[in-house]
């Protein structure tokens, strides 16, 4: 498994991954200064050792909070031929099951049926995504969030710690949701909340 992002997002993705046994992870990360990870898991940072191991094993997730830098690391990945792979914490409930496109949830998130989630969306830790929510590709969902259903989430947009997102809202592509928000009201695109 590659792991696209040594940071503090990538370390969380990582200690999923050992807690579902996974031991053959790298990271990738062209800016980090690190060559090693906790101290056994080896920091790729140039395109030739990448495509050398996406030979080898082509799953990845990208673990970077930024969502256009998430995006562009995902569409090179994927431009590699690497394969996205959902990173599902196991104390996590899901009510139906989710496509393969890079998703990362970390422990104590509870989704619910009849929705869909984007590529490459990161859903921190217990947050509540409500039936038939839809959330856009390359969104952050921060800890402890509340989305009612049915609603609709844009593409790039970021939900702040701790926020309420009530029923029949609609959220726009890149918005920003302050945190401790409780969102009754549509938001446009590129509006903060």
């Amino acid at each position: 498994m590659i792991i696209a992002g040594a940071g503090a997002a990538g370390h969380e993705a990582l200690q999923i991954l050992i807690e579902q046994g996974l031991s053959d992870i790298v990271f990738y990360d062209q800016n980090s200064k690190q060559s090693i990870v906790a101290n056994k898991y080896i920091v790729i940072n140039d395109i030739d050792t990448l495509i050398n191991r996406i030979n080898i094993k082509p799953d990845f997730c990208v673990a970077i909070g930024h969502p256009r830098i998430r995006e562009k690391m995902y569409n090179i990945l994927y431009s590699l031929k690497a394969k996205p792979i959902n990173v599902i914490s196991q104390n996590t409930h899901l009510l139906y099951s989710l496509k393969q496109n890079g998703i990362i949830i970390q422990p104590g998130v509870c989704i619910s049926a009849d929705g869909e989630i984007g590529k490459s969306t990161l859903i921190h830790a217990n947050s509540v995504i409500g039936h038939q929510v839809h959330i856009g590709d390359f969104v952050n969902i921060s800890p402890l969030c509340s989305i009612i259903g049915p609603c609709k989430i844009g593409n790039y947009s970021y939900i702040g710690a701790g926020s309420i997102v009530m029923p029949n809202v609609e959220i726009g592509n890149n918005v920003y949701i302050s945190p401790g928000s409780v969102v009754n009201k549509n938001i446009n695109d590129f509006e903060t909340y």
